[in-house]
């Protein structure tokens, strides 16, 4: 809800997870956690689980041609685009996008040639730049959609 995104996809082949996934999501929609925090449950109306990335690739193509972005840890120069860049193709309205994020090691090679780019990587001060997903996410969400989009990057 913070940064206007449509929709939010939860991909796992894995029928258990997603089993997991949708209970929790229930619980805040409509269960006791509804009434306890209601815009917990707003917020968890952009999010759907799906066992497979092909399925969420033909959903989005079904409403226009995505623009497939991935994210990396390591610098793919033949793919890679700036978080500047890829802002201004996010705020074009008649581009859908699609980020991929991955977890463990990231995504797989398989699925970055699937990808029309990758986001650079985020760096910090030192040689370590592998962080938790919902750090990432966060972060290159700030910095594509925030207000301020990385204008002090």
């Amino acid at each position: 809800m913070t940064f206007g995104i449509k929709m939010c996809y939860i991909v796992t082949p894995l029928l258990k997870q997603r089993m997991i996934m949708e209970r929790l999501i229930e619980h805040w929609r409509y269960g006791y956690g509804a009434d306890y925090n209601p815009l917990r449950g707003a917020a968890l109306n952009t999010i759907t689980t799906r066992e497979s990335l092909d399925i969420v690739i033909d959903e989005v193509k079904g409403k226009g041609n995505p623009l497939i972005i991935g994210t990396s840890s390591k610098s793919r120069p033949h793919k890679q685009i700036g978080f500047r860049d890829m802002r201004k193709i996010v705020h074009d309205k008649n581009q859908q996008v699609l980020i991929l994020f991955g977890t463990g090691w990231g995504l797989t090679d398989e699925t970055i040639g699937l990808c029309d780019r990758v986001l650079e990587p985020i760096f910090g001060q030192g040689e370590y730049n592998h962080l938790s997903l919902r750090v990432a996410i966060g972060i290159i969400l700030d910095r594509i959609l925030g207000e301020r989009g990385g204008k002090d990057e």
